[in-house]
């Protein structure tokens, strides 16, 4: 396992290996994403913490790094939607691991369900609104998405289906853009209300968009289930396995002293390349304190719990409060003051692991 994992922690950025001369330059002036670097990104859970990720992984999209660097802010919103994406990710690997058997939870995420084609089976897709147009630009041209979209604007021409009806059903826009549905795309605000083209948990930024921004939006395909396995653990490994194939267009496999290994494009696929490979032999948890979730690979004895010793301590702090408060009839303010923890974190963690306080007394 050690090995393994120290052959994927040091996927190199091809592109990075030479200059625009196409010389080549030591190995040990290139950086690669990590098991480190993976925790840092679920941990940056404010912009500070998306800014300062950035700055040390910057550039994380362009692979012509030594010579060619985007724009800061753009990279700032590519990392964030990054990450909200591997957020996703990592919560349908839990309800995989845990084997959840709950429609509900498939929906509270944002996945649509709808009857297939064949009587008995379900189809089930998911979008995803995102802010930053230069890592949507990249996915799409990885995944030959412009090539989707005139290839189904064709057809449907060849079908005899006029602008009118294309209107209608969806796929143009006022201003004369063709939104795909099927793929990653962009769409007008209009579009994003009509197809519901974003997570639950973006209801707020949904709320925000213009009738004519045009907005990028990824697509996610769930596949398509028997009714009676539609909400269960294969459909949260179909969205993994979507969610993953259009960032690792950019691998490429090369020898490095005659050994085959993977090498990515840019920090953003190395990225990718780590987290899927850390889901070998692994499973997700969420940390009892913050709630974040924890890979957990070669786990042995006692499981883990926590992110992180901080994290630990917070919690004993938390059970310590819940107790002055429960058993001792202490004040709520009192009992902060004694544990060393504020009332609400003290609650906020408390009610996470269904924990009752009596807050009345």
């Amino acid at each position: 396992m050690r090995d393994r994992q120290r052959t994927y922690a040091g996927i190199e950025i091809y592109e990075q290996w030479r200059d625009r001369e196409g010389k080549r330059f030591p190995n040990n002036e290139t950086r690669s994403i990590d098991q480190k670097a993976i925790e840092d990104l679920i941990a940056a859970d404010t912009p500070a913490k998306i800014r300062e990720f950035t700055a040390q992984w910057f550039p994380f999209t362009d692979y012509y790094a030594h010579w060619k660097h985007p724009e800061f802010e753009e990279e700032v919103k590519a990392v964030s939607d990054t990450r909200d994406l591997v957020m996703l990710v990592l919560e349908l690997k839990r309800m995989a691991d845990e084997e959840v058997d709950s429609r509900e939870a498939f929906e509270s995420l944002g996945i649509h369900f709808a009857p297939d084609k064949d009587e008995g089976f379900e189809i089930a897709e998911m979008f995803y609104l995102g802010s930053s147009h230069r890592l949507l630009d990249i996915v799409r041209a990885e995944c030959d998405f412009d090539k989707a979209e005139l290839a189904l604007v064709q057809s449907m021409q060849e079908a005899g289906i006029t602008k009118e009806e294309l209107d209608e059903m969806g796929y143009l826009e006022d201003d004369g853009h063709f939104f795909d549905p099927f793929v990653c795309s962009y769409a007008s605000g209009r579009m994003v209300q009509k197809y519901k083209a974003y997570l639950n948990s973006q209801k707020e930024r949904a709320g925000e968009v213009t009738q004519d921004g045009r907005y990028p939006v990824y697509y996610f395909f769930g596949g398509h289930l028997g009714e009676q396995f539609s909400a269960k653990k294969n459909r949260a490994l179909y969205f993994i396995d979507s969610i993953f194939w259009i960032f690792l267009q950019g691998v490429r496999m090369r020898t490095f002293n005659g050994v085959l290994r993977p090498s990515a494009d840019s920090n953003l696929t190395s990225l990718w390349v780590r987290l899927s490979e850390s889901f070998s032999d692994s499973r997700i948890t969420a940390c009892k304190t913050c709630g974040l979730p924890i890979i957990v690979s070669g786990e042995r004895g006692t499981k883990r719990l926590y992110c992180n010793d901080t994290c630990k301590r917070k919690y004993k702090r938390a059970l310590k409060f819940a107790s002055l408060v429960n058993d001792d009839g202490m004040e709520l303010q009192d009992a902060a003051k004694a544990s060393g923890m504020a009332a609400a974190t003290a609650m906020r963690i408390l009610e996470r692991n269904g924990i009752r306080v009596n807050s009345a007394q």
